[in-house]
């Protein structure tokens, strides 16, 4: 580590580090969710004459000690990510990571690049300012959808060896909100391998082979989200090529980058 550290420091490079609260608030139960919050804890931890009142504050002056120890104390930190998810979980929501997000300005900590704010289609999931031109996120504009049809279970066949095709399908597609404490984890057992079945039938492009599964399942017109539980409806790329879309994204991507890095080295 400290080989690390010094080949870093010696070209001129900050410590990246990414730091979620979260993860400890979700592997720890007895961890104080308020804790996980820039807005300060009733609980705070007490380290000498230190104090914290967020988990983000005690991991980053962990690394700043750690840094010291090893004589690199002066070498810049730069946050390379730091979010709260939306869905997966029972901490894991719209409500809970808008609050994380907006943390209040007198922290001192301003890059702060937010974690899963962006659905798949590019539109926001819940408002956000994060400081940068006019500040508010933007939706993505004239999104192409795919028809709207789902691929759910099939109500007139056995299910019991779906197993294998639920593997397939959430090996390949997102089935995050099947987990425990995500928005469609209730919905039950059919429900649950409808939203898979449905996930990869929209990743392949509503492909009528991809919602076959062996005669399981089925394509229908009626939407079958349920509650906050959301069936979603692929988005029709084909006007962009893949080539120039990831030239496109990556070019954007690493301006971005690049604007936070040196916002981050201006504030030191």
């Amino acid at each position: 580590m400290t080989q690390l550290v010094s080949f870093l420091n010696s070209n001129g490079s900050p410590f990246l580090v990414n730091i979620y609260p979260f993860l400890s608030l979700y592997q720890n139960s007895d961890f104080p969710q308020d804790y996980a919050f820039f807005d300060g804890s009733s609980h705070p931890v007490v380290d000498g004459s230190n104090v914290y009142y967020n988990a983000f504050d005690g991991n980053y002056d962990t690394l700043v000690a750690a840094l010291n120890k090893i004589g690199y104390g002066s070498m810049p930190i730069a946050i390379g990510e730091v979010g709260w998810p939306t869905d997966g979980a029972a901490s894991a929501n719209i409500t809970a990571a808008r609050a994380f997000n907006q943390a209040k300005e007198s922290t001192s900590w301003e890059l702060r690049k937010a974690l899963g704010i962006f659905s798949f289609d590019g539109q926001a999931k819940y408002p956000l300012n994060l400081g940068l031109g006019s500040g508010e996120l933007k939706n993505a504009k004239n999104v192409q959808y795919l028809p709207p049809r789902w691929c759910v279970a099939n109500p007139y066949r056995d299910l019991d060896g779906v197993g294998n095709h639920l593997k397939l399908a959430c090996s390949m597609a997102d089935c995050t909100t099947l987990y425990y404490g995500g928005s469609c984890n209730a919905i039950g057992d059919k429900g649950n391998i409808s939203y898979a079945f449905n996930s990869y039938y929209q990743l392949q492009k509503q492909d009528s082979r991809s919602c076959d599964f062996d005669g399981l399942g089925m394509i229908t017109y009626l939407d079958p989200s349920v509650g906050d539980c959301r069936f979603l409806v692929g988005i029709n790329d084909s006007s962009c090529s893949s080539i120039g879309c990831g030239i496109f994204c990556g070019l954007w991507i690493m301006t971005f980058w690049v604007f936070m890095y040196l916002k981050v080295l201006g504030s030191l």
